[in-house]
């Protein structure tokens, strides 16, 4: 069976010059880590064009457990799907198209829904050019994918008419929209052979964008409808009672005639409403108070963008992760492969751990490390154990696992509980006037950057770096609190990401002193922290701080007023704390002002560390 995954693999990685590896652990891709900053930058619109190296993965990643019962043809032509479709995708074009139809009034989400259908064709589309027998197979994937779209709204029947007719089949949508789709086809299928990527857009939005936002405008309207339909089916379950309250006032607010049409169609959908009654639904909303139609046009808005993401979430590629930004934007999160662990690292682990002793195997089960991994970590821990001790009682203090405190005194009157005389005489806890509290765990993620730039080399700097690192790290983990580590010099790796058991990582942390070398960049390492951190800050609802390490002046990107500004913008959203050893005293000072602390001895660095997290989390839970 594995000879079977990794001949597939083979096979993909000659056809597309790329890395290709087999897993049972998901979906994913990388590139290379040295143009990430220009890849990003390409992606959001910043730049016009990158270098094709730039924009082809190193590798991919594919997921063998969605294979384990389909044919061998299949599989491959999925996987061609996923590493086409990143090769096909001009993100930059997806995002200047997101920006040109929100400045228009619309949500970004709705011209994602067209271009993720259209770039998914077109990636098949260079696919069955070069494998004519792979048409089938992707059909059939396609045939799949219909199969689990509910919920559609007009401008998503558009989308699809145009991937029934790679089927070769007749849309079962009204005809009315088969003529419209009839009308569009020889622009789509202009933008399906087109290469050059400013055609492409120009096409999209001129040609493709113009004829699609019709439908878009339907779909908003007949949004409006559903949610009143909503409402008089009694609302979904709400965490927001305010939000219901208001639903409920805009539905009382509608003239008599159009709520008895609301309610006589409260079971169904506004699609199954005819058009006459459409539109006199609408003409009642239209005599709603300004702020109610405002209000309901602000919910509409968010109906809209999460039925959009529902349907287009299927043509996205399934190796990239995705982010949902304010007002609906949507980007895509990429990833060094180093940072992925390409093919060939993977390899390289398995031979590594096949080489190894029954002792050594013992140890890494137990302990992620070697034998003599783990001397040279006990060794390390042996400084810092005190303060670890110390630091796991302090932050305790903070974050109660259980429930503790007693407060308020009732000497006479109804709240005495009388029945509990009995008990609380004999075991004399004498709490029986008190009432218990349950205080709140307040849970803080971390962001950790550790600078390892050539100059980390002098005064044992990277071991005491490496030390204050253990620190932090094993209190955090045994407190199961949320922490990634990232190290730089020129270039930002992730070290431990926010979901990764720290024991797989501590071989890593110790291999840190032969990685020392290149050039600070300040500016990149916070960037690219903070946009880590916030993301899982808005996934888990949790606060976060950046804590930094660094031993001088940033000698790449960013420098003087330019790095100033740019740290006062992320501290606005995330606290950042930089530590700061010897000479560094005025680099802290002049850019990171009181949130930067320097220490002149790095012995003490282990304690400094712990002083800034315990002062840190007192602020965080204060402001909780």
């Amino acid at each position: 069976m594995k000879e079977k995954w990794r001949a597939i693999a083979n096979l993909l990685e000659e056809e597309f010059d790329i890395e290709v590896q087999p897993s049972y652990e998901g979906w994913g891709s990388g590139y290379d880590p040295k143009y990430l900053p220009m890849l990003e930058m390409w992606a959001k619109g910043e730049m016009d064009e990158v270098p094709p190296v730039v924009k082809t993965p190193k590798g991919v990643v594919f997921n063998i457990l969605d294979f384990l019962k389909r044919s061998e043809d299949y599989t491959i032509n999925s996987v061609r799907h996923e590493i086409s479709l990143l090769l096909n995708i001009h993100f930059s074009n997806w995002r200047l198209g997101q920006r040109e139809v929100f400045r228009a009034g619309y949500s970004p989400s709705s011209f994602v829904v067209l271009v993720s259908v259209l770039d998914s064709l077109k990636a098949d589309r260079s696919i069955s050019d070069d494998n004519p027998s792979s048409l089938h197979a992707l059909r059939e994937r396609y045939s799949e994918v219909l199969q689990n779209l509910q919920s559609l709204y007009p401008h998503h029947k558009l989308a699809l008419s145009f991937l029934y007719d790679f089927l070769e089949e007749e849309p079962p949508f009204e005809l009315s929209l088969q003529e419209h789709s009839r009308h569009m086809m020889p622009h789509v299928k202009e933008y399906l052979k087109e290469k050059d990527y400013q055609v492409l857009y120009d096409i999209l939005m001129e040609d493709l964008w113009t004829k699609f936002r019709g439908y878009v405008d339907m779909a908003k309207e007949i949004n409006l409808i559903d949610l009143l339909l909503d409402e008089a089916r009694g609302g979904r379950v709400r965490e927001d009672a305010h939000r219901g309250r208001i639903m409920t006032d805009v539905l009382s607010k509608l003239p008599d005639k159009h709520r008895e049409i609301i309610k006589s169609y409260k079971d169904k959908e506004a699609q199954d409403m005819p058009q006459e009654l459409q539109k006199e639904v609408l003409k009642g909303i239209k005599s709603l108070p300004d702020w109610m139609r405002d209000y309901l046009g602000q919910m509409s808005y968010i109906d809209m963008l999460e039925r959009d993401i529902s349907f287009f979430s299927n043509f996205l590629p399934k190796t990239l992760e995705t982010d949902i930004e304010h007002r609906g934007f949507l980007s895509f999160l990429f990833k060094g492969w180093e940072e992925e662990g390409g093919a060939s690292a993977n390899r390289k682990q398995n031979r590594q751990e096949e080489e190894l002793s029954d002792m050594d195997k013992k140890y890494k089960r137990e302990h992620g490390l070697t034998e003599d991994e783990f001397k040279r970590y006990k060794a390390m821990m042996r400084s810092v154990l005190p303060y670890v001790e110390h630091f796991k009682r302090r932050f305790d203090n903070f974050l109660p696992q259980e429930e503790e405190g007693w407060s308020g005194r009732y000497l006479r009157g109804r709240r005495l509980n009388y029945k509990q005389i009995a008990k609380e005489v004999p075991i004399k806890r004498g709490r029986l006037f008190s009432r218990r509290e349950v205080p709140d765990r307040k849970e803080i993620v971390f962001e950790l950057l550790i600078d390892v730039s050539a100059s980390m080399r002098k005064e044992e700097k990277i071991q005491n770096a490496i030390k204050a690192l253990l620190l932090v790290s094993e209190v955090l983990d045994s407190l199961s609190m949320p922490f990634s580590i990232r190290v730089f010099n020129e270039n930002v790796y992730e070290l431990k990401s926010f979901e990764e058991d720290y024991r797989s990582v501590k071989s890593r942390i110790m291999e840190l002193t032969s990685n020392v070398g290149g050039g600070t960049d300040l500016g990149k390492a916070v960037g690219a922290g903070a946009d880590s951190l916030e993301f899982y800050m808005k996934k888990s609802g949790m606060k976060g701080i950046i804590v930094m390490f660094t031993d001088g002046q940033p000698t790449k990107g960013l420098k003087g007023n330019e790095l100033k500004v740019f740290l006062s913008q992320v501290r606005q959203k995330i606290p950042i704390v930089a530590i700061g050893v010897g000479e560094a005293l005025h680099m802290v000072k002049e850019y990171f002002d009181r949130n930067g602390i320097n220490v002149e001895d790095i012995s003490k660095l282990p304690s400094a560390f712990s002083f800034v997290m315990e002062n840190q989390l007192k602020r965080l839970v204060s402001a909780n």
